[in-house]
């Protein structure tokens, strides 16, 4: 009989080890970004940690692993079927804040899709924690960065004045006179707040046996984390005064991170200490004797499940992914000779005058190379235009082109108006949906068209974009990317319609001169050209990013 279970066992190991290796495989790209992320940037360097930490748990888990009888679930197909496609929406469009956060939620279904509810009710946990292991998406980062970083700006503040230091907030900057203190967005606390969420999860699947204590103790990492970077702040400030710029810099500014994130470890163990003084005490797990696990097996000796259709088609929904993620990203991107930079400069009675766009903000941008100039026609009608461009439709990155809605308020610009405006007569593309803004700031008013634009086809919605991108992918049809802005003043004396109607021709000439450009300079296979320099001015003050 043992030797029955035994061949059970290895039997019942095989598909799980086959299909996790096969998923590898498969969402090689979206993994090997994610590893990228972790090896790079030193905020997720805790991610090596997390898939180790998971396999303890499951490999904790395998005793009531034995027990468990393994059956398919085909009411899980129908959400399967989508995320697989969500996925490749999120590979082939170039979208890492899709692709990469699909990554555990497939795990999950296709655990769920094989083998059952009975097992996933098991091993929620170790599947649910490989969350951890993705970097924030940039727009959860953005928003939930924001109210972190204004709670750690003034908190901060508070603690250098608690020394008897005169300090001024204002916004995200801590003014100590000669000296200023900036909360720049990669020091807004979300760099203590997900690895300590993952500490406290690990903490309370551990070391705590009462539901409701294992909730306070994951619940209580998020006031430590804010605390714990409002602490490190406020020291970098009193630092700073008592010794000078250069203390709150270099050794410190690294150190301090894991000096702090010990600090807050500590403060979830007294936590737990607290918790343990309150009824109902911890009580250990019931471990069963050796022989008491439950087998059901068949009348030819064979274990009861039923997961062999399942197996098969999830590796074939798998062997799609991969065959289409593989034969996407070896198409050659579409190179421009001399770049996106040397686009025209004059062109159907407009002159222009380029500008420098530093290699800083093309990154951010997320374009790989950019253009800006700004132009004026017979009539001293002036039109600043942005181009971005992204040389193939397939192209892992967490960056992709951001809309204006997010950029230009944050340089001072109230919008007052947003709404999708048709210019018409467009060269080969007709009449062109542009997203249109009014913005406003200090008295003065400006006009904003932008879209996003493969070789034949334009909109002005991001999401759109990329399913674009996705669609000539999946044909094979390779192609660039790019985002445009033109934006252009709103004379006192004029009215909204006069400066649409400029624009509108600005757009038909840009256009007409863009297609010609692009089609003329195309270098398939061809090297990046060198993003231009720019230096940044000097101010009076020295400004510190903590």
């Amino acid at each position: 009989m043992n030797i029955l279970k035994e061949k059970i066992l290895k039997r019942l190991w095989f598909k799980p080890s086959a299909l996790l290796a096969i998923f590898i495989v498969a969402y090689w790209v979206p993994l090997k970004t994610i590893v990228s992320t972790w090896w790079t940037e030193e905020d997720y360097s805790y991610g090596f940690l997390i898939p180790v930490i998971s396999a303890y748990i499951l490999w904790d888990k395998r005793d009531a692993l034995k027990r468990l009888d393994f059956k398919s679930t085909w009411k899980a197909f129908p959400f399967l079927v989508f995320f697989v496609i969500l996925s490749l929406y999120g590979i082939l469009g170039s979208s890492g804040n899709i692709a990469m956060p699909s990554i555990p939620i497939l795990i999950v279904i296709f655990t769920t899709f094989c083998f059952g509810w009975a097992v996933i009710k098991e091993i929620y946990v170790p599947l649910g924690y490989l969350i951890f292991m993705i970097p924030i998406p940039s727009v959860l980062e953005r928003s939930l960065g924001l109210f972190l970083k204004d709670i750690s700006s003034k908190m901060g503040a508070m603690i250098i004045r608690a020394f008897n230091i005169p300090v001024n907030l204002s916004g995200n900057v801590i003014d100590l006179g000669v000296t200023q203190l900036q909360v720049v967005d990669a020091c807004n606390g979300i760099r203590y707040l997900f690895p300590l969420l993952a500490i406290g999860v690990a903490y309370a699947y551990f070391f705590e046996r009462v539901f409701w204590k294992r909730i306070a103790a994951v619940l209580s990492t998020i006031p430590i984390a804010v605390l714990t970077n409002g602490l490190r702040i406020g020291v970098t400030g009193i630092l700073t005064e008592k010794f000078g710029a250069g203390m709150a810099e270099g050794f410190f500014h690294g150190f301090s991170g894991w000096l702090l994130f010990m600090f807050a470890f500590a403060c979830l163990y007294i936590v737990g200490r607290i918790l343990a003084l309150f009824p109902p005490k911890n009580k250990p797990d019931i471990i069963k004797k050796p022989g008491e696990e439950k087998y059901e097996i068949s009348s030819d000796g064979r274990p009861c499940v039923n997961i062999n259709r399942a197996f098969y088609i999830s590796v074939i929904l798998m062997m799609i992914v991969f065959v289409l993620s593989f034969s996407t990203s070896s198409l050659p991107p579409v190179k421009i000779k001399g770049g996106i930079a040397g686009f025209p400069i004059s062109f159907s009675g407009w002159a222009g005058e380029s500008q420098l766009v530093s290699p800083e903000i093309i990154a951010e941008s997320g374009a790989e190379e950019a253009f800006s100039a700004l132009y004026q026609n017979n009539k001293h009608d002036s039109v600043s235009c942005y181009i971005g461009y992204r040389s193939t439709a397939f192209l892992s990155n967490e960056n992709f082109f951001h809309s204006p809605t997010v950029c230009l308020p944050s340089s001072g610009w109230n919008i007052i108006s947003k709404s999708i405006h048709v210019v018409e007569n467009v060269p080969q593309f007709g009449d062109v949906k542009v997203g249109q803004l009014i913005m406003e700031s200090m008295g003065e008013k400006e006009l904003v068209y932008y879209w996003f634009q493969t070789k034949d086809k334009t909109t002005p919605y991001k999401a759109v974009n990329r399913y674009h991108l996705t669609l000539h992918a999946l044909k094979r049809d390779n192609t660039y990317d790019l985002f445009i802005r033109p934006i252009t003043s709103v004379k006192k004396y004029e009215s909204i319609e006069d400066s649409q109607a400029r624009m509108d021709d600005f757009v038909r000439d840009m256009m007409a001169t863009l297609l010609k450009y692009i089609s003329e300079n195309q270098e398939p296979g061809g090297q990046h050209s060198k993003p231009q320099k720019v230096s940044n001015p000097i101010t009076h003050q020295t400004i510190i990013p903590v």
